[in-house]
């Protein structure tokens, strides 16, 4: 994952980073950009099944600020000869505040919860601070790396509540792949200090085609791995999303 972020550094128009936005480029950005993006499939016949996903991602671009939001929701379900069974119910909600020292450095204030039948996770919630670096801003490429402290606390299914202290560690990356094609993919790593092997790591990528001014088609792999999952389940989880949505 680092690699890829690395390689696609290097990559950049001029070998160098993008000028952090100038006041003119603030100006013009201090309003609520973002995409919202929805997935259905139907089967009927011999098995019933539905599935169905949205998403929405938002940002706020001040000149010492920046805010961002996130809510992403997965259902499944599949009917044969009788009631429907539930196959998956996945959702998360996070948000993040930016404090910018500088161009290229902030700290940061996060909290995000989730939860997911699937792992049989019940509840997970997160909240910490940190310290950023923002290696390029720009219109066609933005990188930056992110490193803080949080308190997490997990409710798996027919387990105890289990609380900690962790550290986390990421990066987001988006790069312009010409006029219409836009790759992004946002990592975080959560090691606990309290015990080595409980370690959760979460990777968003996402492949994007602008169809429109507003309207896109989007391909995402979301990629979970939990290395103390709940008794009987697995610890890496993938799901392949295919998704039409509108920018703003």
């Amino acid at each position: 994952m680092l690699t890829i972020a690395l390689t696609l550094l290097t990559l950049a128009p001029g070998g160098a980073p993008s000028a952090p936005l100038d006041e003119g480029d603030l100006a013009a950005s201090e309003e609520w950009t973002g995409t919202l993006g929805a997935g259905l499939t139907t089967t009927s016949g011999n098995t019933d099944r539905r599935s169905v996903h949205a998403q929405v991602d938002s940002a706020l671009r001040l000149e010492e600020r920046r805010y961002s939001v996130g809510f992403d929701w997965q259902y499944a379900d599949e009917a044969e000869d009788g009631p429907s069974e539930l196959l998956e119910r996945r959702a998360s909600a996070n948000g993040q505040v930016d404090f910018f020292l500088d161009d290229t450095s902030y700290l940061l204030v996060n909290a995000d919860v989730e939860t997911d039948h699937k792992a049989e996770l019940d509840l997970r919630y997160s909240a910490g601070v940190g310290y950023g670096y923002q290696v390029a801003e720009g219109d066609d490429w933005s990188l930056s790396f992110e490193a803080g402290l949080n308190g997490v606390n997990e409710q798996f299914s027919g387990d105890e509540d289990d609380s900690y202290l962790s550290g986390r560690f990421g990066y987001s990356l988006k790069r312009d792949l010409g006029d219409s094609w836009t790759l992004s993919q946002d990592s975080e790593i959560f090691p606990s200090f309290e015990d080595s092997e409980d370690i959760h790591l979460e990777v968003d990528s996402r492949l994007r085609c602008d169809l429109s001014d507003n309207l896109y088609g989007q391909v995402q792999w979301l990629f979970d791995w939990d290395n103390t999952p709940a008794a009987g389940a697995e610890r890496a989880d993938h799901r392949l999303l295919l998704s039409v949505g509108y920018s703003f």
